[in-house]
């Protein structure tokens, strides 16, 4: 029965992220989100006791999923750039595929106080994991610390915004896509002058 809970609970999470990136933070209210899944909105609040709730709660499950997914990479046993160029390639395929609601959904803007504090203390966690292996990786390569802290920004910044411009249809696969972009990321990495 818990693990039946659980599933649903993601499912709706999962739908409430598609929806919020869709529509922002206020236009995503439980009708519109019970509606594709097939319920009525209220029935949410046996799940939720308020969009707020509903909105923190996929936010931290949905981080808590990527984090979970990134740090596996990070503690492999591989050297440290490769590490950093799979790193980048698992955030791209995450966006691209697997949780494409990702990116809106931490940056946007959210008018609740508390909320919004929450969303940039998941930021900041999240980079701080491709801070620290980068900084790693610039190391090697004796790239100074700064720059290599400064990289990180624009590194996730481009990742944050490949949904924009990506196209299921066009001539490159996601993986090949998501290669590419992860090479170019790590260069800076790599090259001190």
């Amino acid at each position: 029965m818990a693990r039946k809970r659980a599933a649903r609970r993601r499912l709706v999470e999962h739908t409430a992220a598609d929806v919020v990136a869709e529509r922002g933070y206020e236009g995503a209210g439980f009708e519109e989100i019970g509606a594709r899944l097939d319920l009525r909105g209220p029935s949410l609040h046996h799940y939720y006791s308020s969009q707020e709730e509903l909105f923190l709660r996929t936010v931290e499950n949905g981080h808590a999923e990527v984090l979970d997914r990134l740090r596996a990479i990070v503690a492999r046993d591989l050297p440290a750039g490769e590490r950093l160029r799979l790193l980048f390639v698992e955030q791209a395929i995450i966006e691209l595929r697997d949780f494409r609601a990702f990116a809106s959904l931490f940056l946007m803007s959210v008018p609740v106080p508390a909320i919004a504090s929450r969303l940039a203390e998941l930021r900041r966690e999240h980079g701080q994991v491709v801070r620290s292996l980068a900084c790693e990786v610039a190391e090697q390569h004796g790239v100074p610390p700064r720059r290599a802290s400064i990289a990180v920004l624009p590194a996730l910044g481009a990742l944050g915004n490949l949904h924009s411009w990506y196209r299921p249809d066009g001539p490159l696969s996601l993986d090949r896509i998501a290669t590419e972009v992860a090479d170019v990321l790590l260069q800076p990495f790599l090259t001190a002058g």
